[in-house]
């Protein structure tokens, strides 16, 4: 039987390997034609088939990611059975016994992986960490990256062998349908994909599991048209008093009781709350005691250069280092600043370095946004070192690079 895979970017190669396993003659299409020459090499030393266009022919299988325009690729002459997504070609391959928790969303992946990992360091497991920052152990509340891939969902079938005791897993667009626990954040915006064919919540819908699913509450009855029981997360986290930027929080917490904790030394304490409110339902899940949950919240310190806080020459900085910087990200941002009482005096520098980033920024959206909060906004292409306005009091700085 022939197999064709479209786009081998996004762990073509991996879904390739597991096709060839079942006895699939495999032909493999970099249709975008810049996939990186050690992937090719990977196909070829394989023994699959590489080329820039489908061969003519006809495939019992077509697989492609769920975000790849495939009717642009296929041609009269090449003749599919049938089609399926990477997503759910991962779901049919993952063998994978160890307990794992797959995160997918429109924002806040990263953190709400990043705040389980914590804590459930704190509880004593031995954590593996896998987000669009790289992968490694997660131990005594450091990640120990020792690899940078995508978070492509072809990801879940190369992760590394260990004995841990969780796998946190940042997936974008979706996930394996085959987690313990599977998490959607959000689905702040249900933007298109594959050019405008298909829509990010039918992808993002893969990840649901005949587990254990958490979703925000607001959005469970949606989630659950596609057929899985869900669990929302909301209103179990409330901040007292006036925050203020470089000042840690003071939150009561609803978790086997109510408590008081103090949250946020060094970082945009307000940015991590949604992900303190997921957290919180997903370690009841995991019957994570009341007592680690206090301990691993104070002793939190985000996630580096993500909200991360320093103040020099009496100029704070605030750095945002993100693949997922949109105009949605910015405006979150703006909010928590303005939330803060610190929009006066803000410069908003924008660096779009685009290292292996699907999406591109919309400058005229960010734009939209920077006059809606009234604040400066300077816009990176070079590189080089900029004039910060007389006048400013905070720099706010995305950098729009990462791992997806």
């Amino acid at each position: 039987m022939k197999a064709l895979i479209f786009d081998i970017i996004h762990g073509g190669d991996y879904i390739a390997k597991k096709l060839m396993d079942r006895g699939y003659n495999v032909y493999c299409v970099d249709v975008y034609r810049y996939a990186k020459q050690e992937i090719k090499d990977r196909i070829i030393e394989m023994g699959a088939n590489l080329s820039e266009e489908a061969p003519a022919g006809e495939y019992a299988l077509l697989l492609a990611p769920s975000h790849c325009p495939v009717d642009m690729f296929l041609r009269d002459d090449v003749i599919v059975d049938k089609r399926i997504t990477f997503h759910q070609a991962v779901g049919e391959f993952i063998d994978d016994k160890r307990f794992r928790i797959e995160v997918t969303g429109v924002k806040g992946k990263t953190s709400l992986c990043y705040m389980l990992a914590h804590i459930l360091d704190r509880a004593g497991k031995k954590v593996f960490l896998h987000t669009s920052r790289g992968q490694g152990q997660y131990v005594n509340g450091e990640h120990h990256i020792d690899k940078l891939m995508s978070i492509a969902p072809t990801s879940l079938l190369v992760l590394p062998e260990g004995d841990y005791d969780v796998m946190v897993t940042e997936v974008s667009l979706g996930g394996s349908g085959k987690a313990d626990i599977a998490v959607i954040t959000n689905l702040l915006e249900d933007y298109g994909i594959a050019k405008n064919t298909g829509k990010a919540s039918t992808s993002k819908a893969s990840i649901l599991t005949d587990n254990i699913n958490i979703v925000e509450s607001s959005e469970c009855e949606f989630w659950k048209g596609f057929g899985k029981d869900v669990i929302g997360y909301s209103g179990r986290v409330k901040v007292n008093g006036s925050p203020r930027l470089g000042e840690p929080l003071d939150i009561t917490i609803d978790y086997d009781g109510k408590h008081d904790v103090r949250f946020g030394e060094g970082f945009l304490g307000l940015e991590y709350i949604h992900a303190i409110d997921a957290a919180l339902t997903i370690c009841e899940q995991m019957s994570i005691p009341k007592d680690v949950m206090i301990s691993a919240l104070e002793s939190f310190r985000g996630i580096p250069g993500r909200g991360e806080i320093s103040k020099e020459n009496g100029i704070w900085t605030v750095i945002e280092r993100n693949p997922g910087i949109s105009h949605i990200s910015i405006g979150s941002t703006l909010s928590t600043m303005k939330r803060m009482d610190a929009l006066d005096g803000l410069t908003v520098i924008l660096d779009p370095v685009n290292r292996r980033v699907c999406d591109k920024l919309d400058i005229e959206q960010i734009r939209d946004v920077i006059d809606k909060y009234d604040v400066k906004l300077i816009f990176l292409n070079d590189g080089k070192d900029v004039t910060i306005p007389e006048g400013t009091k905070t720099i706010l700085k995305f950098i729009k690079e990462g791992f997806q």
